[in-house]
C-alpha cells in the first residue's frame, strides 16, 4: 500500500494595510498553525519612498504573493507598491502566485479581478483558512498550484524574432481590442487599447534598435557645446532591444492610475503655472508628467505583469543609442539643431506638445520626441562615464540619484542634444520629467 504524499505549500508574503493589523493578525495566526510559512511585517519597515531591503528581499524569496483586501489595504501607498513589485517578479517567473483575498468591504480592482481572488467575506472564518491553504498547496515536487487553481499570471506573447517590427506592440495573449481607450489621434500613430483579462491597458508603437556598436558620449573638437559631464566620448555594445516611439502618454499613465497600481501625478506648481492630473487628463494625447523615477519603474512593472511583455525602461546607453544612432550625430536627426523639428525653448509653444507632432525629427530608428518635450527617465544611476552596465549602475534597488534624458519644452537646444544628460532624485517630479518604455528582457 502506497503511503499517501504530504502536501507541501507556497512560501508567502503576506501584504496588508497597516490600520487593519488587528483583523489581519487572526488570519496570520490561522495560517501559521495550519503550518504554512508566512511572512508579515506588522512594524512597517519601510524606507522614504522605497520598500525596505527585508521586504524586498521576502517578496523575492517568497513564490506566493497573498493579499489581504480591504479598502485601507487599496488606498495604501504602501501595499500598492508591494503589489507592483510582485508584479514585476511574476513577470520574469510565471511560477509565482499572486492570491488576493478579500476581508473587508471593497470593490476588488479589476486588475486583481482578472486572478483567481477569495472572498473571504462570504464565507465562515475556518473556510477562508481552508482556501487559502488549498491556493497555496503545491505537489510534493514543489511544482505549479494544482489543479483546482486557475493559474494566477498573464501567459506571455511570444516575442517575435528577434525584435517586434516597427509599428504597434504585439498583442498580449487573452487580450481583446478596448478601442475607447485610445483617441484617434492615438490610434493612427499605432497606439492599441486592450482589456487583457479584464484589465485595460494602452500599449504604444515600437521602434526596434539593432545590438551592436555605437558611439556614446562627447568629443569637445566635434561638439563645442558638450559639457565635461558626457566625456569621454567611446564605443558602446548594447544588446538588440525595443523602444517606445514616443514618451508614455496621460492615456497609458491612466489606465495605471484606474488600477490604483500607480498614484495620480502630484500637482506641481512653478512661476505661478500649476499642473494636476485633471488637466493632464484633457490632453491624453500628450506626454504624462509630474511623474518621479518609481512611478515609471512601478507603471512600467504593472505593464509587465498584465501583458507578461519585457517592459522596462531603457538604460542610459540604450536611450542614447536610440537617439542618435551608431554614426554619432548630435540631435536625432542630424548635426544641427533646426526648431522645426522638436519642442524645446525656441519653440516658443512654452508647454508639452502632442506626441507625434513633430515626425521631421525622429532619429534613425524612428523614435520621435527624443529631443524636448519631456526629460525621460532612464533605469541608470547617474555615475561618471565611461558607461558599463556591470559597474552598478544598473542597480534597481539603489536610492541614488538616475539619469534623465532629452531636454524638455522649457530648455534650450543645448540641453535636447542627444548625448546631454541629466540627473534627479528617483523621488522627484516636476512638469518637465516623463518617460518612454523599452521592450528588452531584463540585463539584456
Amino acid at each position: 500500500m502506497s503511503t499517501p504524499t504530504t502536501p507541501t505549500h507556497r512560501t508567502a508574503f503576506i501584504s496588508h494595510a497597516h490600520a487593519d493589523n488587528a483583523l489581519c493578525d487572526r488570519y496570520v495566526a490561522a495560517l501559521t498553525a495550519r503550518g504554512l510559512d508566512v511572512w508579515y511585517d506588522r512594524t512597517n519597515a519601510q524606507m522614504g519612498h522605497m520598500l525596505g531591503n527585508e521586504i524586498q528581499s521576502q517578496l523575492e524569496q517568497r513564490s506566493a504573493f497573498v493579499l489581504l483586501l480591504t479598502q485601507h489595504a487599496l488606498d495604501s501607498f504602501w501595499v500598492n507598491l508591494e503589489t507592483q513589485t510582485y508584479l514585476g517578479l511574476m513577470a520574469q517567473d510565471r511560477t509565482r502566485l499572486l492570491l488576493p483575498v478579500r476581508i473587508g468591504p471593497c470593490e476588488v480592482p479589476s486588475m486583481l479581478n482578472a486572478f483567481f481572488w477569495i472572498d473571504a467575506l462570504a464565507m465562515p472564518f475556518d473556510h477562508a483558512i481552508d482556501a487559502i491553504t488549498s491556493a497555496l498547496t503545491v505537489g510534493a515536487s514543489g511544482g505549479r498550484p494544482s489543479a483546482a487553481v486557475p493559474s494566477p499570471t498573464v501567459t506571455p506573447s511570444p516575442t517575435p524574432d528577434p525584435l517586434p517590427a516597427l509599428g504597434p506592440a504585439p498583442a498580449p495573449r487573452d487580450a481583446t481590442p478596448a478601442l475607447h481607450l485610445t483617441p484617434t489621434s492615438l490610434y493612427n500613430l499605432g497606439f492599441r487599447g486592450y482589456s487583457v483579462r479584464g484589465v485595460e491597458c494602452v500599449l504604444p508603437p515600437l521602434c526596434p534598435v539593432p545590438g551592436g556598436i555605437f558611439t556614446m558620449g562627447s568629443d569637445k573638437t566635434k561638439d563645442p557645446q558638450a559639457q565635461d559631464r558626457e566625456m569621454p566620448q567611446y564605443p558602446v555594445e548594447v544588446g538588440s532591444f525595443a523602444i517606445g516611439q514616443h514618451p508614455v502618454t496621460v492615456a497609458e499613465y491612466a489606465c495605471a492610475v484606474r488600477a490604483k497600481v500607480v498614484r495620480e501625478p502630484p500637482a506641481f506648481e512653478y512661476g505661478g503655472k500649476k499642473t494636476d492630473w485633471q488637466t493632464q487628463l484633457k490632453q491624453p494625447d500628450h506626454p504624462a508628467i509630474c511623474v518621479s523615477w518609481q512611478d515609471a519603474v512601478a507603471y512600467l512593472r504593472w505593464l509587465a505583469g498584465v501583458t507578461g511583455q519585457p517592459w522596462r525602461l531603457p538604460s542610459e546607453a540604450e536611450w542614447e543609442k536610440a537617439a542618435r544612432g551608431a554614426d554619432g550625430r548630435l540631435y536625432p536627426w542630424g548635426n544641427t539643431f533646426d526648431k522645426a523639428r522638436c519642442n524645446t525653448s525656441e519653440s516658443g509653444i512654452g508647454t508639452t506638445t502632442p506626441v507625434g507632432r513633430y515626425p521631421t525629427g525622429a532619429s534613425p530608428y524612428s523614435a520621435q520626441d527624443m529631443a524636448g518635450n519631456v526629460w525621460e527617465w532612464v533605469s541608470s544611476l547617474y555615475k561618471s562615464y565611461p558607461y558599463n552596465k556591470a559597474d552598478g549602475r544598473e542597480d534597481q534597488k539603489s536610492t541614488d540619484n538616475r539619469v534623465l534624458r532629452g531636454g524638455s519644452w522649457a530648455d534650450v537646444s543645448r540641453l535636447a542634444r542627444a548625448a546631454d544628460r541629466n540627473e534627479g532624485r528617483p523621488d522627484y517630479f516636476t512638469d518637465l520629467r516623463g518617460f518612454r518604455p523599452a521592450w528588452a528582457a531584463a540585463g539584456s
